[in-house]
């Protein structure tokens, strides 16, 4: 960041960029843009770097091409972009606005980089196909201020980053490159440690605190039977005042505002750590004190942070759902947070701060009417894909649940997407995301809400699980560049084709064909989704693929008969499977034994490829670790494959006990499912440490396997008395 810092500063003393040839046949280059423009100027940033990579120099000067940004708001829109060649002369870049603008470098960078020079550059113009595209980070403030479950490793790890500077700003630049513009902060309840509250002495507290305690299976995720206040269960990891902390996030989110993305803060409820027992105040929705002191958070939190552009809530996790009239769900938000917003904007008639209310466990009729009197954006958002991110292509779940009451009271709709699937394991496979974009419903999002994408039981800070050093303490979108970098721009431009993310992976791997890379990591990135359709559970505590855990543990195959595949797949369930076959029907629909062979192909795939581009190449260290990522869940898949087929055999014994060859199968089947996961384990444990996930269990291949080895146990024992 200091080079383009003082690039930005070289700018302003000597006016446009001038960069010269490094050899013959490269015109020198000006670029002209507006310096005050911080979105602009980090495009300019990118572009410098583009230039001087394909060997254009920055100290020279003279005639040639000229680079020229600038802003017509009227004949595009906001965030679109047009790059347009005017004869061999000049390129010029038209943004709709100042984030169009940005778009538009860093496309024109990215064109240069990809293509070798300025040579590959042609017109091209681009609009958002989804107008905001966000992240959802559940953000572990303190250990005094937890948010919706870090009861994890992850959360525990990540709270000192959350305030290490360095890590926002790197954060907050590979947003932008990769088009998100929505950041969505989640919590229960940061704000004596993040804003002066004067009107309530003794509720401020500094420093930043973790657990004396490592998490356990046994934590309350609400931490109701921890006095988290009390010095015994917490210590100091970074001494700061409560003025430092406010310029920490003031600082963060003005860089956010320079990257032209909006920072929104979700709240789960009700919570009040810090404060409850003081001044009066509990976690009770009907206590009048509890209602004011929120009321006051909200107000002096958008008061202290001008740049935050909206706040968003979820009602029963930790309330009466029950309670009605002044006190009911609905009536509550608008006396807490919905006049905390008023309140902050009454002095402030043109700041415009977004309302989200996410339609968990709430009624939207009453809560439009309750909000009635809101005086700015008011959006609503559903969980589109449950928790299951990587399942299908085409949930059903908001057509069924949510569309009527959408459209009887035209509210802007969010997706939530929520991947509580994948942590570990690098993923990447570009036609799942295009065709899951393709078919989202934009109409409810009426081209103002968009989507947000996150876990519940993860946090993407730095990798704290990587046993390779050079690797450990990277930054999750580092780590995970490609998935990050696939829903983001393709949530901008879904036109972009496969050739231009081989482009990507050719620049990333110069080492190794780029499709070979392509095709390889898409077929690893099938296994985690076609698992998902026949294993089927909505919630982020029911399953853990790269486990087979939940959150009571590891997931024995009797587990398989229990829940049905996702609905609408035409995937028949385990007992679906086994009644035709005792009837000797034929199967409507897609077998256990069709899902374990396509598990088998996507395996066979992955790892044939892995071993081609082995033997093509010496994998540098990244793309090693992507391959190695890639194989382990290549070899995840032959164990749910495996498993898969047990479980159907088994169903078909305990559907007639009198076919004992079908027993017979199942222990073998799952007998191989434990060669398979040894083999899983291996590679896994040998370069990543376990972890306690938040929501479901511990991840730890290596200690599971003596729970793979019970369903051996449970096939042979079944129609023993």
């Amino acid at each position: 960041m200091v080079r383009l810092l003082v690039l930005a500063a070289a700018v302003l003393i000597l006016g446009p960029v001038s960069q010269a040839a490094d050899g013959p046949g490269r015109p020198a280059v000006t670029i002209a843009f507006d310096q005050a423009d911080p979105r602009i100027a980090f495009a300019v940033g990118d572009l410098c770097d583009a230039l001087r990579q394909t060997g254009y120099d920055v100290d020279g000067g003279g005639p040639g091409v000229r680079i020229a940004f600038e802003i017509h708001e009227a004949g595009l829109g906001p965030q679109a972009f047009r790059i347009q060649r005017e004869g061999a002369g000049t390129i010029r870049v038209v943004g709709g606005d100042s984030s169009g603008a940005m778009y538009g470098g860093l496309e024109l960078a990215e064109r240069i980089a990809l293509g070798g020079g300025l040579e590959a550059v042609g017109d091209v113009a681009r609009k958002p196909y989804v107008f905001r595209r966000g992240l959802k980070f559940n953000i572990p403030f303190d250990a005094r201020a937890p948010s919706y479950d870090d009861t994890g490793t992850a959360a525990q790890e990540a709270v000192p980053v959350m305030w290490e500077w360095d890590f926002w700003q790197a954060f907050l630049d590979a947003m932008a490159r990769n088009r998100y513009n929505v950041l969505t902060l989640w919590t229960n309840h940061p704000y004596p440690g993040i804003v002066r509250l004067d009107e309530y002495p003794g509720i401020n507290y500094d420093d930043v605190c973790v657990l004396k305690k490592p998490v356990d299976t046994r934590t309350d995720r609400n931490f109701d039977n921890v006095d988290l206040f009390d010095p015994a269960n917490v210590r100091v990891v970074r001494k700061m005042t409560l003025d430092e902390k406010i310029a920490h996030w003031t600082k963060v989110f003005d860089y956010a505002e320079r990257r032209g993305i909006e920072i929104y803060i979700f709240h789960w409820n009700i919570f009040a750590f810090g404060a409850e027992g003081k001044h009066g105040i509990t976690d009770q929705q009907d206590n009048p004190k509890t209602i004011a002191y929120l009321r006051t958070c909200i107000r002096e939190f958008l008061k202290t942070y001008p740049q935050v552009d909206g706040i968003g809530v979820t009602a029963g996790e930790h309330l009466n759902r029950r309670k009605a009239g002044p006190v009911g769900i609905e009536q509550w938000l608008w006396q807490t947070y919905g006049q905390g917003v008023m309140d902050a904007t009454a002095d402030a008639p043109d700041r415009c701060i977004r309302f989200i209310f996410r339609q968990h466990m709430a009624d939207l009729g009453k809560i439009t009417d309750a909000f009635r009197d809101y005086a700015g954006p008011f959006n609503t958002g559903h969980k589109y894909a449950r928790a299951r991110l990587y399942s299908t292509t085409t949930s059903p779940y908001l057509d069924i649940e949510y569309r009527r009451q959408l459209e009887e009271h035209r509210v802007p709709c969010w997706l939530n997407l929520r991947n509580d699937d994948l942590f570990v394991f690098r993923w990447g496979d570009a036609d799942y995301v295009r065709e899951f974009l393709q078919n989202i419903p934009r109409d409810v999002m009426r081209y103002e809400a968009g989507f947000y994408m996150g876990p519940d039981g993860y946090v993407w800070a730095r990798d704290f699980l990587s046993k390779e050093g050079d690797l450990a303490g990277r930054l999750e979108v580092d780590k995970h560049w490609y998935r990050f970098m696939l829903w983001g721009r393709l949530g901008y431009d879904l036109t972009l084709p496969r050739t231009y993310f081989e482009q990507r992976l050719a620049q990333r791997f110069p080492e190794a064909p780029a499709g070979a890379i392509y095709d390889t990591w898409a077929a690893a990135s099938q296994i985690v989704p076609q698992v998902n359709r026949f294993f089927f559970r909505v919630n982020d505590f029911q399953f853990s693929p790269e486990g087979c855990i939940s959150s009571d543990g590891f997931l024995t195959v009797d587990a398989f008969f229990q829940h049905p595949p996702l609905p609408g797949s035409g995937i028949l369930s385990v007992k679906e499977y086994a009644a035709a076959v005792v009837k000797g029907q034929a199967c409507d629909g897609i077998t256990p034994m069709d899902v374990a062979e396509s598990l088998d192909r996507l395996a066979e795939t992955t790892l044939a490829g892995v071993a081609a581009l082995r033997e093509a190449c010496r994998p540098g260290k990244e793309l090693a670790a992507t391959l190695a990522d890639v194989e382990a869940t290549a070899h995840l898949g032959r164990y749910y494959a495996r498993k898969i087929r047990g479980a159907a055999e088994l169903a078909v014994f305990r559907a007639d006990p009198k076919r004992g060859e079908a027993r017979d199968r199942a222990v073998r089947h799952l007998e191989d499912a434990i060669a398979a996961w040894e083999t899983y384990a291996r590679a896994a444990a040998s370069r990543y440490r376990p972890q306690l996930l938040a929501r479901t269990h511990y991840l730890d291949w290596n200690a599971l396997l003596a729970e793979v080895k019970k369903d051996v146990a449970i096939a042979r024992g079944a129609g023993v008395k």
